[in-house]
């Protein structure tokens, strides 16, 4: 099996755990090879080669963003993924149940699980394994990616600060399966994984392999009542705020009087219109075996 391994994943931490890898793998003899990545891309590069060459599964240690990446290169091949998630956010793997930041575990995973079909969703061209948003996600995400000295959960943190001074809300339409809304929206999340942000439990019933995507849509809340309720968010209680609405749909079509940047788990990428669609089953990864 060939690992795909980002060097900057972790908070600074990648470059040791590429070490602690090695280490492992030549421990307990494991057939295992190391690829490096050296920038932003370069994972897809080097799983679609991967894929050319015939490999059967591929791992990918990293965050969410490297672990996206190699998923992109797999997408209706029969190729397995493995996760050695060890990111800040580590969203995908937390959804999924996987060991999180523990190299040993995640590693005999990989090799003796077993694969099981997931969703993904689509927007066009552009897959999403977590979430797509609209708003004041993709304003927390554009301040997160200024940071060059502030990583990880901190980031984060500081850039909901940021982003809630630029809060405000839009018109926009969103057609649905079986309902169309018409409505001034602070924030729309097109989940495909219950968690999202590093631990925000956005959908809480949300599962990557039920063919549906779920749907969070935030009206026009406000700067005081979105910073009240945020933090509810970690325990899912926030859906029970009035200007918290979840739905649950195979298509989602977003239009919107004023051109809108759309975040794709955690990446700023295009703009509005968005129509996104679950592309059920349609990435192999490696779960534990039943």
């Amino acid at each position: 099996m060939v690992i795909i391994a980002n060097p900057r994943a972790g908070h600074g931490k990648g470059a040791g755990n590429v070490e602690r890898l090695r280490g492992a793998i030549r421990r307990r003899g494991l057939d295992g090879r190391i690829v490096v990545t050296e920038s932003p891309g370069h994972a897809t590069q080097l799983a679609r080669a991967l894929v050319e060459s015939g490999e059967r599964r591929i791992a990918a240690m990293g965050g969410d963003g490297t672990i996206g990446e190699v998923a992109n290169a797999l997408l209706g091949t029969e190729v397995e993924l493995a996760l050695i998630s060890m990111g800040t956010g580590n969203d995908i793997a937390r959804s999924l149940g996987l060991p999180l930041n523990d190299l040993p575990a995640s590693l005999i995973l990989a090799f003796e699980g077993e694969a099981h079909p997931v969703d993904i969703g689509r927007e066009r061209d552009r897959a999403f394994l977590s979430v797509l948003g609209l708003g004041f996600p993709a304003v927390v995400a554009a301040e997160a990616n200024s940071f060059t000295w502030l990583k990880g959960p901190p980031a984060f943190f500081a850039a909901v600060y940021k982003a809630v001074h630029r809060l405000r809300a839009v018109p926009l339409v969103i057609e649905m399966d079986d309902l169309t809304l018409d409505m001034d929206c602070a924030a729309v999340m097109i989940q495909n994984t219950p968690y999202t942000g590093g631990g925000l439990l956005m959908a809480p019933g949300a599962r990557m392999d039920d063919g549906v995507l779920d749907v969070v849509v935030v009206d026009d809340i406000g700067k005081k009542n979105l910073m009240i309720n945020f933090p509810k968010v970690y325990s899912g209680r926030h859906l029970r705020h009035p200007s918290f609405q979840l739905h649950r749909t195979t298509r989602v079509r977003i239009e919107s009087q004023e051109r809108l940047p759309k975040m794709f788990d955690g990446d700023l990428c295009g703009w509005t219109p968005v129509e996104a669609e679950v592309d059920r089953g349609a990435l192999r990864v490696v779960l534990p075996a039943a």
